[in-house]
């Protein structure tokens, strides 16, 4: 396991700072949204890290509190806690990405019936098959491929991706439909030993 983010040694700003920020948030300055980042990251990235262990995981974590405290800065009240708020995005945002690896652990159930380690060249075969699997969902159209990462490997709602691609769940359903179909399409076609 890595160890959490190390911490730069600076302490955390005031709460006068805080209030200084909300305000300047509310008028959408970038710079004020930028000192935020550049004093709270780190110990977002060290809070997040707790939950997930992971530092990729954490600071595409962090990556979203931030971009959703941006999208939702004309609301940001000064006489709320801006610091309890990114605590609690960050915390919400992990228990999600927790939540979501826990749903995708439990999707293959047939994972767990093997006592003992698979023989050498059926990880072979199963590397040769992940390894192709990232290569499909790399040629997808790049709205279908985000769609289908956002749902299976983040574990987001169809409501939320289309949130985030700026869409309808329809239009986000018929592109995870089109890439679901597109997977078993090639994959039948490799099972068949058949070019893809």
């Amino acid at each position: 396991m890595l160890n959490p983010p190390a911490h730069e040694g600076a302490s955390l700003p005031t709460d006068e700072s805080f209030i200084r920020w909300s305000e300047r948030l509310q008028s959408s300055d970038q710079r004020a949204f930028s000192e935020l980042f550049e004093a709270m990251h780190v110990a977002l990235l060290r809070y997040a890290w707790r939950f997930t262990g992971e530092q990729e995981a954490a600071r595409d974590i962090v990556q979203d509190a931030f971009l959703k405290l941006w999208q939702i800065r004309i609301n940001v009240d000064p006489k709320r806690s801006l610091k309890a708020l990114l605590y609690t995005m960050v915390r919400n945002l992990a228990l999600n990405h927790k939540r979501a690896a826990q749903h995708t652990n439990g999707a293959f159930p047939e994972h767990d019936l093997y006592d003992q380690a698979p023989a050498a060249d059926q990880q072979v075969e199963a590397s040769m098959l992940d390894e192709r699997l990232r290569l499909f969902i790399e040629q997808m159209p790049d709205r279908r491929r985000e769609a289908f990462m956002l749902s299976r490997f983040e574990g987001l709602s169809h409501e939320e991706i289309a949130q985030v691609m700026n869409l309808t769940p329809r239009t986000v359903n018929t592109h995870i439909v089109l890439a679901l179909k597109d997977l078993r399409n090639r994959l039948g076609a490799l099972q068949a030993d058949r070019p893809v």
